[in-house]
């Protein structure tokens, strides 16, 4: 059966729907998560295989999906939930949840959701319970509710996830309205580790700090300020260079104004696409995906060995925008104070109680935390 492309403009509530094989080259490449530019024809054609194509699934994990046929939680404030983990990877599992851009269900967010546990995460993709009317804080909410249904499989008996997830480390994403909604969760709960918003866009209504608009008789208030994104979430934002022409309704309240408003304080990337437009980030391809990955990687795992590499700009971006500093970590000097001794012991020990993971604790470089890092960091005090 054949896929349908949709194609969604934001500004204007209206949908259009094109095969795979009614596209040129440049729309080809445009839609890749769905379809694939044949040379030896010079036809574009549907990606073989299921769950969102385009190879976004490309960890070194197998995966499987948990329904809520199956057991899986039925939130209040999202729809059609559907949570993937990955087999046989390191517990306890990080986990992020994503949600969609606006007109979008779920299964839009299934090839990031594929992406994420084929690297050992567990990932939910969430709906909104009105795909048209909910707004960017409801969303939100939504993503604050998959969290907890997350949470409540770690504990449900008959769950394959049973006892497997760390409950203390949730991240959130989405893409357009869902990007957006991503920063409201943020505001709404400063325990999440990091935020990954996909070409975001923000409403926020305020009267008070927002100049008013009318249209047909209508008065508006709408705009980003500071005060709407105050918040500590560590975020990595995607924006097309040329998203504003797009999205004209949205101007001022795109990624690059996110990241601008943002605290100083808050580490964030901004990572602008050379002549990309609101789809840049739509789907996990090439620097995109490896970005993402990267920044769950170092806020999740606190793995510090991609931290260099996040600073490197990339070569698909017309604007590479950061206030991260990465600092050389000692292995053994799991507190970063620049000695190895007793006090890293204590704190090797509460990771292991925490059940979190840190590299500079890893000591033996078995890609876990338990009493052989103690007794290596002991030998290199006596050393």
């Amino acid at each position: 059966m054949t896929k349908t492309i949709k194609i969604l403009l934001l500004a204007l509530p209206t949908f259009i729907y094109s095969e795979c094989s009614d596209l040129d080259y440049d729309l080809c490449v445009y839609y890749s998560q769905y379809c694939e530019w044949d040379e030896t024809t010079g036809t574009c054609s549907e990606i073989g295989g299921g769950g969102g194509g385009g190879g976004a699934a490309n960890g070194p994990y197998e995966y499987l999906t948990i329904t809520e046929s199956q057991g899986l939680r039925n939130g209040p404030d999202y729809r059609d939930g559907v949570l993937y983990y990955p087999v046989n990877a390191n517990p306890p599992y990080k986990s992020i949840v994503l949600t969609p851009g606006f007109g979008g269900e779920s299964s839009s967010m299934s090839n990031w959701a594929e992406f994420y546990a084929s690297h050992g995460f567990i990932a939910m993709r969430i709906g909104p319970n009105d795909e048209i009317n909910d707004s960017h804080y409801m969303r939100g909410l939504g993503l604050i509710d998959g969290i907890e249904s997350i949470r409540q499989e770690n504990t449900r008996v008959g769950s394959p996830l049973y006892g497997l997830i760390d409950e203390n480390n949730y991240s959130v994403s989405g893409y357009s309205m869902g990007g957006g909604a991503s920063h409201d969760a943020a505001m709404m709960d400063n325990s999440i580790k990091a935020v990954i918003s996909l070409n975001p866009t923000v409403i926020f209504e305020d009267c008070n700090l927002c100049p008013a608009s009318t249209y047909e008789g209508e008065t508006f208030c709408i705009c980003l300020v500071p005060q709407f994104v105050d918040h500590p979430v560590p975020s990595l934002i995607f924006a097309g260079e040329v998203e504003v022409n797009e999205l004209t309704a949205y101007e001022g309240m795109l990624g690059q104004d996110i990241y601008s408003n943002l605290p100083q304080n808050t580490d964030k990337i901004l990572f602008e696409g050379a002549g990309s437009g609101h789809g840049f980030a739509e789907s996990p391809y090439g620097e995109v995906a490896q970005y993402s990955l990267n920044w769950l990687k170092y806020y999740a795992l606190n793995d510090q060995s991609v931290c260099e590499d996040m600073l490197n700009t990339p070569s698909t971006s017309s604007q590479y925008l950061t206030n991260i500093n990465c600092t050389e970590s000692i292995v053994g000097d799991v507190n970063n104070d620049g000695l190895i001794n007793v006090i890293d012991i204590i704190s090797i020990v509460n990771l292991i109680l925490v059940s979190e993971f840190q590299t500079n604790a890893d000591v033996n470089s078995d890609l876990q935390i338990n009493v052989l890092d103690i007794v290596a960091v002991v030998n290199l005090i006596l050393e």
